[in-house]
């Protein structure tokens, strides 16, 4: 772990900065994601601006004549070059193509030519609501009594949204009827295996042709699309593309910036779930990467999907929530073994569903009664169901992963759980479990983050861009 000051944090980056992945600079810490840095001030993470620089002068030589002086003996993709200037004398540069933003910070103030050098961020509009059209129609998201419902009895979206609205270095896969993947509010936040090329073979090595856009085991290919909406809706749930102007936003979507978790499709069954290829589902899930599988279905108990779960959980650290069912006496298979999360289901007024299934097995409740979701033919439909709790579930756990990479599945569930608010009998119940889930308290509750490239044995997630 790297205990520093600010000037010694950058020392550090000196001898190692493409290496390194998190410092520890004082009330500011770094961690560099892919081909990003994240600057986490207390409970807020902001983006550095990869391009821009502001620096203030010590004398009065220009800054465009320094900027020559000092990167003369370097060679980038372009020149650094000077964009603007205020008043009061600091100096926006545009750092050259291609260089590490925060390396060319260092690398400013390592010359000593100026007073003070410091990237910059950005950030988002506090309390700005998304700009798809159907926002304000998503009680489960903002409860307004919109619907003749209670106020405030929702997940706390919006809230949750100013600590993070979801990353596409986080991959959810949704084993369900398949996913209309071009559809125009899902597209943006697809998976795509950038591994794989479209050229007729096993590109990748994984023993599936062209899975670019994941896998649909009910008919042995690689359109996962599938023809029943089902799929379509729950993965709209997770992660329905934000603030595009364009119908809905999922709750890992991007409410704020447009880039939320990425939905891995996976078809296990056109109109009802197939339990033959479901042990295979997720096994493909979670060899290709997924971190979260959200089940919206029922099948009979097979020891061949009690081992895949068991692999997926304990072996790859992938997180699984499934629905505890409908009209039932009891939480249905898969949700009630062990490894899974069972979800049940609340409506607009924090009362559990009259169709939820009980049992000792739930956990917690989320919203699944009269959601507004995607459906087929790049349209939209409301339907109820645990089928659309147990999403809101896989993604506040993509939103916690998107927040802090390191925490195992282990903790993302108890987190998950200590952080639900109360909505039927006093305590833990059958019906509700913990009680329905809250992101914002989630995203509140999150344990410090580690500064080690390794935390208990797993490597920090790197953020993506498309």
């Amino acid at each position: 772990m790297i205990k520093t000051s600010t000037a010694l944090a950058f020392l550090l980056l000196a001898t190692g900065l493409s290496a390194q992945t998190s410092i520890d600079a004082g009330r500011l810490r770094y961690e560099r994601n892919g081909d990003r840095w994240i600057r986490h001030e207390g409970a807020h993470a902001f983006v550095v601006d990869p391009q821009v620089i502001t620096v203030r002068s010590r004398d009065g030589e220009p800054v465009a004549d320094k900027l020559v002086r000092v990167t003369a003996n370097r060679r980038y993709a372009s020149p650094a070059r000077l964009l603007r200037s205020n008043r009061l004398g600091f100096h926006d540069i545009l750092s050259p193509a291609g260089q590490d933003v925060m390396q060319f910070v260092r690398e400013l103030r390592a010359s000593g030519a100026f007073e003070n050098v410091h990237e910059n961020t950005l950030g988002r509009y506090v309390g700005a609501p998304p700009n798809d059209p159907s926002y304000s129609s998503l009680w489960h998201l903002h409860n307004t009594g919109q619907t003749g419902g209670t106020s405030d009895a929702d997940v706390d979206a919006p809230e949750a949204w100013t600590i993070n609205d979801g990353d596409a270095s986080v991959v959810v896969a949704v084993l369900d009827s398949g996913t209309e993947w071009t559809h125009s509010d899902l597209s943006g936040n697809i998976w795509i295996n950038s591994a794989e090329t479209l050229n007729g073979i096993d590109s990748d090595g994984n023993g599936f042709i062209d899975d670019v856009r994941g896998w649909d085991f009910t008919n042995d290919d690689n359109d996962p699309s599938g023809a029943f909406w089902h799929g379509t809706a729950v993965a709209s749930v997770v992660a329905a593309q934000g603030n595009n102007s364009i119908g809905v936003v999922g709750l890992a979507g991007g409410g704020c910036d447009g880039i939320g978790v990425q939905v891995m499709a996976v078809n296990v069954g056109d109109f009802f779930p197939i339990g033959s290829v479901l042990d295979d589902a997720i096994l493909y899930a979670a060899d290709n990467g997924a971190d979260i599988i959200t089940l919206s279905l029922t099948v009979g108990t097979s020891p061949a999907i009690d081992a895949a779960v068991d692999a997926a959980h304990d072996v790859s650290g992938v997180f699984l929530d499934c629905a505890s069912g409908n009209n039932g006496p009891s939480v249905g298979y898969p949700a009630n073994l062990p490894k899974i999360m069972a979800v049940a289901s609340t409506n607009h007024d924090d009362n559990v569903s009259g169709f939820s299934n009980p049992g000792p097995e739930v956990e917690v409740a989320a919203p699944g009664e009269n959601i507004l979701m995607c459906d087929t033919s790049n349209s939209y439909l409301t339907s109820s169901g645990t089928s659309f709790a147990s999403p809101h579930v896989a993604a506040l756990a993509g939103l916690i992963l998107s927040e802090r990479p390191s925490m195992t599945n282990a903790e993302i569930r108890q987190l998950i759980i200590d952080t639900a608010e109360d909505v039927d009998a006093p305590g833990i119940d059958v019906n509700s479990g913990a009680g329905r889930i809250n992101a914002h308290q989630a995203l509140l509750n999150l344990p410090p983050a580690g500064d080690d490239n390794y935390i208990d044995g797993r490597p920090l997630r790197g953020l993506t861009t498309r």
